[in-house]
């Protein structure tokens, strides 16, 4: 039996991990995004009215964490 947080990284992982290597072009910092965007979620546990919503979020936190990494280098 999966865990809510099992089934979640399963919905999301490809693309998370797609957006964030397509924005950064460097496998280690895609690692890195992707493993922080799951961190986010963990840690705040965001209620959403849809999937719609969830998708979103995680598209949207993900282009955050690569902006913040691009700005960062």
């Amino acid at each position: 039996m999966q865990t809510e947080m099992e089934k979640v990284i399963d919905k999301y992982s490809d693309m998370v991990y797609r957006i964030a290597l397509t924005r950064t072009g460097i496998v280690e910092n895609a690692e890195d995004v992707f493993q922080e965007v799951f961190m986010k979620f963990s840690e705040k546990r965001p209620t959403f009215n849809s999937d719609e919503h969830e998708k979103a979020w995680f598209i949207r936190v993900t282009i955050n964490l690569t902006k913040n990494i691009k700005t960062s280098a």
